[in-house]
């Protein structure tokens, strides 16, 4: 009889566990920040084709005053600079740090340091060197073409250039100094080298880069005087311990730094129900292709066994983050992101978030609700308001503990500010303003936005702040209310519907170059000038594309459906979708997994609105989608019924 009992206790014990381990989830969340390392400069913020000049990140925080100067290096976490015939040097890093004299110049006009030694050459072109200490004593070793009159090491080579665009490189391992002749930017008046790169100043104030050692590498424009963030006559530059300095024209020390508003991340949630596990990944960034995510996905799937159809990574579209993709028919520094930026920075932050999200799991009770915002209006199809899908989507993540985290997803343009310093400034722009003011708010340690259909829809309001915090509210709002518990297993697809393109004939291409090259100065020709050189590339490499892939990724997670397309989605599929389960939780969203086009309707086509007919240009696309290719992909998804 007890041991009747006994067996009675255990099962009235363990069918309730049992019950509520199969209804409930594991949840865990986490962020990881991508604000650029300080050491990679200045980097070019991604979202625009104008101005033509470019957006870049550098600006300079003045440091106190300076000796007349001649020249400017650095060497093991000390600058050197040559003034009135002296060789002075100090440690920038320390506040209170004086200038100390080390010796004579002996008629020096340039120096550079490298492996606790100093380089200099005079107006004769004779080259010297000698040991970084207290006291310089300076040793002849080679000479150098007499018209070089900046030099610069990095990775063991020495490099001269002159102001008429020539560059010599010598190999500092080897016993004697032998150049190599190639070429650079011109009226270079101050040159630097660290790991790797060169940076040419010129005396109109630009800054160009050059990775060294590599056959396929061209100097590429990395800052300017824009007038707004940076107004500085700057002279001379050197790279002390990863960080720029310059000085100016008027005898002042600046430290080169991002400007950016610090909130740039990389955010996850994971959701595991049974044995299957999802991934919800928002980056702060533009767009990242199907390249880059791909290798991502790869990386999760190696790491933790998540196959890529579980792995939903979006992109907040932000227009103040690094460039994150290749924009090859835009200026040059749009055309190819930083490789330490996307595949260090990002990648790296993309996979900790996922790695940290899983490592947090814990139990949880998940829960749906909606509301409605005014954020946005339809910016292209003006008579058609009624196509903006306002709703508020809002996951609330409820631990066991009481403490919660939550998913918003909404869908709209972050695109303020194009004026003033905000547009040369890194910013999550609104959804970071959201997230912070959800957080702060709510008490909560992560939120993840997502982004939605967002295509063609613009702000309405004028400010990241005043968007925001509406956003914000309506989040908050959501969470007051009752909402929909999640209950029921996992589900998870990713579908690619390939939609047939018909690519302009080399004749066409032809045709519209030369209308375009009658078009000096205008940006947009020069746009479309690149984009025929592109084109007639594709022939000549037969690398064509017949068709473009728009992918669609779905997550049903119990009774709530996320469904992701790539490319920049327009309202119309956001509100098609919605159409197809009409009595079911979905929410939709654009710019995931790959984002190489806009995704218009037939209604963007027929008008030939940007969305649906220029962007494809910009795009670097071989033509527009066909005109029912939004009845192509809503048919597809219906048959598929995921």
């Amino acid at each position: 009889m007890r041991l009747f009992r006994d067996l009675l206790l255990f099962f009235v014990v363990l069918i309730p566990c049992h019950i509520y381990s199969q209804s409930s989830y594991q949840v865990g969340t986490s962020q990881a920040g991508i604000e650029p390392d300080q050491s990679l400069i200045s980097l070019h913020l991604g979202g625009y084709g104008a101005p033509r000049d470019g957006r870049f990140t550098l600006q300079w925080i003045k440091k106190g005053n300076v000796p007349e100067v001649t020249s400017m290096g650095g060497l093991t976490g000390v600058l050197y600079i040559v003034s009135n015939n002296n060789i002075l040097f100090m440690n920038p890093s320390e506040s209170k740090s004086q200038w100390i004299k080390a010796g004579k110049s002996k008629d020096i006009k340039s120096i550079a340091g490298s492996n606790g030694k100093l380089y200099a050459i005079n107006n004769q072109g004779e080259l010297f060197e000698t040991k970084a200490q207290a006291k310089t004593k300076w040793k002849k070793i080679g000479s150098v073409d007499r018209s070089a009159s900046v030099l610069a090491t990095t990775d063991n080579k020495l490099f001269a250039a002159d102001g008429n665009g020539s560059l010599w490189a010598a190999d500092l391992s080897q016993k004697s100094i032998e150049w190599i002749k190639s070429e650079t930017v011109n009226n270079i008046v101050s040159l630097a080298g660290n790991n790797g790169k060169l940076y040419a100043l010129t005396n109109d104030g630009l800054i160009y880069q050059y990775q060294t050692g590599r056959k396929d590498q061209k100097w590429l424009k990395i800052s300017y005087r824009n007038g707004i963030t940076i107004k500085e006559d700057i002279r001379q530059i050197a790279v002390v311990n990863n960080r720029l300095y310059g000085i100016s024209n008027d005898n002042f020390l600046y430290l080169g730094e991002h400007r950016s508003e610090g909130n740039l991340t990389a955010r996850a949630i994971a959701i595991k129900n049974g044995e299957k596990t999802v991934i919800i990944v928002n980056v702060d960034v533009c767009g990242l292709n199907d390249t880059f995510t791909g290798l991502v996905k790869q990386e999760i799937y190696q790491n933790n066994h998540i196959p890529a159809s579980a792995v939903f990574i979006n992109s907040a579209h932000t227009h103040f983050a690094p460039v994150s993709q290749n924009w090859l028919t835009w200026q040059e520094p749009n055309q190819r992101p930083d490789s330490i930026y996307l595949y260090s920075t990002v990648r790296n932050a993309i996979l900790n978030s996922v790695d940290n999200a899983l490592k947090m799991m814990a139990p949880a009770e998940l829960y749906f609700g909606k509301g409605i915002t005014d954020i946005g209006y339809n910016r292209s199809l003006k008579d058609h308001q009624e196509l903006y899908d306002n709703s508020v989507d809002v996951l609330k993540v409820k631990y066991r503990d009481n403490s919660e985290s939550y998913l918003f997803l909404t869908a709209c343009h972050p695109v303020f500010s194009t004026a003033g310093k905000l547009h040369y400034t890194i910013s999550a722009n609104y959804p970071g303003v959201a997230r912070k003011l959800v957080e702060e708010r709510t008490g909560t340690l992560n939120s993840l936005f997502l982004q939605g259909t967002a295509g063609d829809v613009n702000p309405k309001d004028n400010g990241e702040y005043i968007t925001g915090e509406k956003l914000a509210n309506e989040v908050i709002a959501v969470l007051g209310r009752p909402m929909y518990k999640i209950e029921g297993p996992i589900s998870f697809y990713l579908d690619t519907i390939n939609i047939p393109v018909t690519p302009w004939t080399k004749e066409e291409i032809a045709t519209y170059k030369a209308q375009n090259l009658a078009k000096p100065g205008d940006i947009y020709a020069e746009k479309n000038v690149k984009w025929c050189d592109l084109m007639s590339k594709y022939y000549s490499d037969g690398t064509m594309p017949s068709s473009m892939p728009v992918y669609v990724n779905t997550l049903n997670i119990g009774n709530w459906k996320l469904v992701g397309f790539s490319r920049e989605t327009t309202t119309g599929y956001g509100l098609g979708v919605k159409n197809l389960w009409p009595d079911k939780l979905v929410s939709v969203a654009g710019y995931t997994n790959d984002v190489s086009s806009y995704l218009p309707t037939h209604m963007h086509i027929d008008a030939q609105t940007y969305e649906g007919l220029d962007s494809f240009f910009w795009y670097g696309m071989p033509n527009v989608f066909p005109r029912n290719v939004d009845d192509i992909i809503l048919n597809r998804i219906k048959s598929l019924n995921r």
